[in-house]
Order: structure tokens, then C-alpha cells, then sequence
């Protein structure tokens, strides 16, 4: 028989669980709200300072909640009655949060980086760069996307919708 978590322990994980996704959607509703910041800038400085702040969220409230939620999401559903693949909204959060965690490493990091090299080279000139406007509405598409992502996580980890996933008969043919 697979290990099951005792109340005492499940209600831990599920609190160290919850406290990962709330960092995660602040941190994503941080960066949003910062990169309409930035929009506004008035100099150069504050161009630099308000993007530095961003990348410091992104380091601390996106990667570090997001692999936490990963874990703990993991550790949960195979400890707990749920299972990894037995019910479609588990599945359907555990490829969400990789979905969301690969796109942060792939892109995210290297368009905050991108605007960074740019605001360094050029101040305040960079908000009238096509590099500039071209990168920063990726990262607010792709920031948008992320939090629609984890606000769906969040519903159908309350609703449970779509039901068990159907079990496939042994020796039937494919």
C-alpha cells in the first residue's frame, strides 16, 4: 500500500502549499503591476530601478513559489486519495504549473534581461525602442497568461471538476 499522510501532516503541506500559490500570484500580479510601471517612467533611473524590481520578484516570488507549488502539489496528490493521473483537474494543474514554470525559465527571464541591457545602453530613450515596447508586451502578455493560469488552478482545486480519468481495460486493443 502507497504512503498516506496523517491529517496532522496533510494539513501542513496543504498550508505550506497554499502559502506557495499566494507568493506566486503576488509575485506574477507584482510583475504586471510594475511593468505598467514602467510605461510611466520619468528618467532613466527609474526606469533601471523599477525593472532591478522586477527581476528581484521574479528571482523570489515567481521561482522559488513556483517550484514549492510544484513540489507540494506533487506530494499531495500521490500522498493523499487524489493521485497524480486519476482525476482530469489534477492533471490538469500539475501541466498548468509546468506549462507556466517552463515558460517563466525559457522566456521570462531573458526578456526582463533583455530590457535590462537595453535601459543600461540607452535610459529613457529605451521606452521609445521597438525592442523595448516588443519585449515589455511579451512580458505582460505572457504575465497575464500566468495568472490566468493560477486563478483557473486555484478554481478547480475548490470545484474539482471533469471527474476521474478513464481507466484503460487491460488486453483490450488500442
Amino acid at each position: 500500500m502507497a504512503y498516506r499522510l496523517n491529517q496532522k501532516k496533510k494539513s501542513l503541506l496543504v498550508a505550506i502549499h497554499v502559502i506557495a500559490v499566494a507568493s506566486w500570484i503576488g509575485g506574477t500580479l507584482g510583475m504586471l503591476l510594475l511593468g505598467l510601471y514602467l510605461q510611466s517612467a520619468e528618467n532613466g533611473e527609474q526606469l533601471a530601478y523599477t525593472l532591478s524590481s522586477m527581476e528581484i520578484i521574479d528571482e523570489n516570488l515567481l521561482k522559488y513559489p513556483a517550484l514549492l507549488s510544484l513540489l507540494t502539489g506533487i506530494l499531495l496528490s500521490v500522498w493523499t486519495q487524489w493521485g497524480l493521473v486519476k482525476h482530469y483537474w489534477v492533471v490538469i494543474k500539475l501541466v498548468l504549473t509546468v506549462v507556466t514554470i517552463m515558460l517563466g525559465i525559457l522566456y521570462l527571464n531573458d526578456w526582463t534581461a533583455s530590457l535590462g541591457v537595453l535601459i543600461e545602453d540607452t535610459g529613457l530613450a529605451a521606452l521609445r525602442s521597438g525592442q523595448f515596447r516588443s519585449t515589455w508586451l511579451s512580458i505582460m502578455i505572457m504575465g497575464s497568461f500566468n495568472l490566468f493560469c493560477l486563478v483557473f488552478m486555484v478554481f478547480i482545486t475548490y470545484f474539482k471538476p471533469f471527474g476521474k480519468m478513464k481507466k484503460k481495460r487491460a488486453g483490450s486493443a488500442s
